[in-house]
């Protein structure tokens, strides 16, 4: 839930609503991830998930968002490519491998 604060600070329109988002990267070891996730909320300047690994602040990703409407064909909607960096990160509480990250495009 976003405070008065979260929504005076954006400048830019946020989706709320859940958008499908594949997000690949790379270790510090130079090995690659990658992992499908829902978007919790996502804009013109970045989007906020939650990850099942810990990911790291300043972290490039490469991140495929398909735009499909409820009740359309998920195959038939529209995708984009974006290049991101990880700004932020919160460890989740229950579980120690998993994280909510927020990341600018």
């Amino acid at each position: 839930m976003s405070t008065y604060a979260d929504l005076e600070r954006r400048k830019k329109p946020r989706i709320y609503d859940p958008i499908t988002v594949s997000i690949r990267g790379s270790e510090e070891d130079g090995s690659f991830y990658r992992f499908e996730t829902i978007a919790e909320n996502i804009g013109a300047g970045g989007l906020c998930a939650r990850a099942p690994r810990i990911m790291r602040k300043g972290e490039s990703l490469s991140v495929r968002i398909r735009f499909a409407l409820a009740g359309s064909n998920p195959a038939q909607a529209p995708v984009e490519v974006v290049q991101a960096t990880v700004i932020r990160v919160e460890r989740d509480r229950e579980t120690a491998s998993g994280c909510t990250f927020a990341a600018s495009f």
